[in-house]
């Protein structure tokens, strides 16, 4: 019986001293959690940035403390920075996945950075580790809390690792062959390779493809040879992303070409920076042969139909409007981005008052992808006339105007040069 009880007793000591043990492990852990405290975005995150954008955007400077939306690619280097102000101290950035469910998201916290002082601005250095292009969140810590200082003027800076070489596939939807106004789709074909290689200037357009729909490995049967296909009433899908991923062309940018887009004036469509150049969502331009209006279609010459490719295709890398409309600034909720903020192209402040370009951006943009942008034909009035604008020979001019377009600015170029190298292909 005694040493049953000493027995006992050091089995007792020895529960005691764990517990003390794990007690003394639990207060440790807890003052972790305390040092890296974990800040969810609490924003809403209506807000967002694409790498090498210099536009201005108030709301996102006003929101990045609270949480902003980044767009990132595999193995692509960023920078992410803002004006220091005041501060003596920088915040910390918190850096969260997005895992996007129809509404609502799941955010998980990647990696915490502490930032380098340049030149008066916060900079912030990371990689992206993802395996494909994803949604990521910030926030500013300090003190256990959002930070309360001065964000000004943000910029996001992004340095890809893939090749400056490119490849297009043409894909004719529908009876579009045969429709076209006074030249063949080979003749449009060899033109748009021409063209874009010389506009292109800045990266390698190695060939350019020519597909039809209705031969398409996968879908083909849903698209018949025989029907005039207008994009937004003769599928659900206005982009027609489902024609991508062609045998031996997975990596070629698809260039969709449909009678017409089922929408008044609308003559292309592509998603601003669209991020995606291997298949599936996002990763078509769209280019119409007729434009509609008021339920009837003229036809396109083949240079208008090449300048809107040229066109919508920069929006594809990441090119603004040179002069915003208001479709373009309430689609981000924000309009203090009147223009591409690029030092050598011009915008026009006449073309927004003249009320040409006010129509707003609903029902046509979801703010949690990059939004559509697209070209459409305006009518002036007699007090301005579309050609007065000094950015009115620019391929991202907004509108079609009588001035031929005749170039991309070197600022422009750098940007193309830059997205298709970020976009994994």
């Amino acid at each position: 019986m005694k040493n049953f009880c000493k027995n006992m007793l050091k089995k007792s000591l020895l529960l005691w001293m764990l517990a003390v043990c794990l007690g003394m492990m639990g207060c440790i852990f807890d003052s972790d959690e305390e040092t890296e405290v974990t800040l969810l975005p609490d924003s809403g995150l209506f807000f967002q940035m694409f790498p090498n954008d210099k536009a201005n955007n108030d709301s996102v400077d006003a929101q990045l403390a609270h949480g902003i939306r980044l767009l990132v690619h595999p193995k692509a280097t960023y920078e992410l920075s803002f004006d220091k102000g005041e501060a003596t101290e920088a915040p910390r950035l918190q850096l969260f996945r997005l895992d996007v469910k129809g509404d609502s998201y799941y955010a998980s916290k990647v990696r915490v950075i502490s930032a380098t002082e340049s030149n008066g601005r916060f900079v912030y250095k990371f990689t992206c580790d993802e395996n494909d292009m994803a949604q990521w969140a910030t926030s500013l810590e300090m003190n256990r809390g959002f930070y309360k200082g001065s964000t000004r003027n943000v910029e996001f800076k992004g340095k890809g690792a893939y090749s400056d070489h490119m490849s297009l596939n043409l894909v004719a939807v529908g009876n579009v062959a045969e429709t076209l106004d006074g030249f063949t789709i080979e003749e449009f074909s060899d033109e748009l390779l021409k063209r874009f290689r010389k506009y292109y200037s800045s990266v390698t357009i190695d060939t350019l493809y020519v597909s039809y729909a209705q031969d398409h490995p996968w879908v083909g049967k849903n698209y018949p040879a025989d029907e005039p296909w207008v994009a937004g009433r003769s599928s659900r899908d206005t982009m027609l992303c489902e024609l991508t991923g062609w045998p031996d062309m997975e990596s070629a940018l698809e260039l969709i070409l449909v009678h017409s887009i089922y929408s008044d004036g609308v003559v292309g469509f592509s998603n601003l920076f669209s991020g995606n150049m291997e298949a599936g969502e996002g990763s078509t331009v769209l280019l119409g042969t007729h434009t509609r209006s008021r339920g009837s279609s003229v036809p396109l010459t083949m240079d208008e139909i090449v300048e809107t490719a040229l066109h919508e295709t920069g929006h594809f890398f990441g090119l603004r409007h040179t002069t915003s409309t208001m479709r373009d600034m309430s689609a981000y909720y924000d309009f203090s981005n009147y223009e591409d903020g690029l030092e050598d192209t011009p915008y026009c402040p006449e073309l927004q008052r003249s009320g040409l370009v006010k129509e707003s951006a609903e029902g046509e943009v979801d703010f949690r992808i990059p939004g559509m942008r697209m070209r459409r034909e305006a009518k002036a009035d007699y007090n301005f006339t579309l050609e007065q604008c000094p950015d009115a020979d620019n391929f991202m001019y907004p509108v079609v105007s009588d001035v031929r377009y005749s170039q991309f600015s070197k600022e422009q170029l750098e940007i193309i040069r830059s997205s298709l190298m970020i976009f994994p292909h």
